[in-house]
């Protein structure tokens, strides 16, 4: 499998799933852009794979939009789009003291972030698909989606997600845009590791113990495995791939 030719913008790129995603589809051929808020980490990834970085902060559409419009003035059109950047806050907050400034935060950068990156983003995925490409958009839901979560914002938020992808799917597909969403499980992201401490400390636990027994009972995969997954979906090896995808 190759990506040989493709331009592919990772928003959310400088860490975790985001950036073994990059170093992949660089590594299989592709051109890659990354946008992140994370300018530090997103810059060095970048440089990495011998890609550009953009700063964004997905919550903002005007940042999104100036993010589309210097790829469009330097790349002309895209590929795919890859949308993992997300965060996760008010882990274990029982609902009557979830403060609702926090689900709104989560709620922005998650379900809104993916809106906003996936509306300026198509006029980029339509001129890919008018030069004989076959674009694609993936999205970065969540086994907490479905599953529940250890948070009331993250797991709406990512519902939102996925219900986002499959009215994408439905009114792109006839345009000529295949829309995918992956839902990963337990990854050893920071994000997820993060969480795993916070619940050992309100516990007395050790923390770093309890990620070695959550990774022994539970089960923890890598970020490289994810990834794997996502290059496939934006190549067009996986161009009769539908739907939403659950991963370890």
């Amino acid at each position: 499998m190759t990506l040989e030719g493709k331009t592919i913008l990772i928003i959310g790129g400088a860490t975790g799933i985001g950036k073994a995603t990059v170093e992949l589809c660089a590594q299989r051929g592709a051109t890659v852009i990354v946008a992140d808020f994370n300018e530090t980490e997103g810059q060095a990834t970048a440089a990495a794979s011998k890609g550009t970085f953009h700063k964004v902060n997905v919550t903002d559409e005007g940042s999104v939009k100036a993010l589309c419009e210097q790829v469009a003035a330097t790349h002309g059109k895209i590929d795919a789009l890859v949308q993992t950047a997300g965060i996760l806050k008010g882990a274990y907050t029982p609902i009557e003291d979830f403060d609702i400034n926090v689900y709104r935060q989560v709620v922005e950068v998650n379900t809104i972030g993916s809106f906003l990156c996936a509306k300026h983003a198509t006029p980029l995925l339509k001129k890919s698909g008018a030069a004989g490409g076959k674009p694609v958009i993936v999205l970065i839901s969540s086994g907490a989606a479905h599953a529940g979560s250890s948070s009331y914002a993250y797991g709406t938020s990512k519902g939102g997600v996925s219900s986002l992808g499959i009215t994408m799917a439905n009114k792109l597909g006839p345009e000529g845009i295949r829309v995918n969403v992956v839902c990963p499980g337990n990854i050893t992201t920071a994000m997820k590791l993060s969480v795993i401490e916070q619940e050992a400390l309100s516990k007395g636990q050790d923390p770093q113990e309890a990620i070695k027994e959550f990774g022994r009972t539970q089960g923890l995969g890598e970020p490289i495995g994810v990834a794997k997954l996502l290059a496939f979906l934006v190549s067009d090896d996986a161009d009769y791939v539908r739907g939403s995808i659950n991963t370890r």
